[in-house]
């Protein structure tokens, strides 16, 4: 393919990097950790959650800091605050692996876009490496060596 493909797609490419970077750019609160609801029991005799299966819900946020374990407790008034948060925690972690994907895809079209260049660059030179179904003596007066092989050392010119 020509390097004219290649730059296309790269510029499509880095269009789409830069429109997911300017919506994650776009986050600035965000809270980290698991939102969730719990049911725990009292201790009182006399209360309900003694005889029934589950105990009183409370909804907690819970989050590693510096390798301890943290939860604390969300009041009903800071309940859907915290939710929104937390989403947009998840939304930007799944947004930076998309960059991250869309980075690598970046990678290898300039490594394409580098080949087809130095291709088409050798081209009017007659620098072309032989093509495999012809022996490299009939094709080209090239130099080839496979990798690997010891070519032997090559002597300095010294003044």
């Amino acid at each position: 393919m020509s390097s004219a493909f290649f730059r296309k797609k790269l510029q499509t490419l880095a269009s789409d990097y830069g429109r997911l970077l300017r919506q994650i750019l776009r986050h600035d609160r965000m809270l980290r950790g698991s939102f969730h609801q719990v049911y725990t029991r009292c201790g009182k005799e006399n209360c309900w959650c003694a005889k029934a299966n589950k105990g009183h819900p409370h909804t907690r946020l819970t989050w590693t800091e510096e390798g301890l374990m943290m939860t604390r407790k969300v009041g009903a008034s800071e309940q859907q605050a915290v939710l929104k948060l937390t989403d947009a925690y998840k939304r930007f972690g799944q947004q930076r692996q998309e960059l991250t994907a869309l980075h690598q895809q970046i990678q290898n079209r300039l490594d394409d876009y580098q080949k087809a260049v130095i291709r088409q660059s050798r081209k009017p030179l007659g620098l072309l490496p032989p093509k495999p179904s012809l022996s490299a003596k009939t094709q080209s007066p090239l130099q080839t060596r496979r990798p690997g092989q010891n070519q032997g050392r090559s002597k300095r010119f010294r003044r």
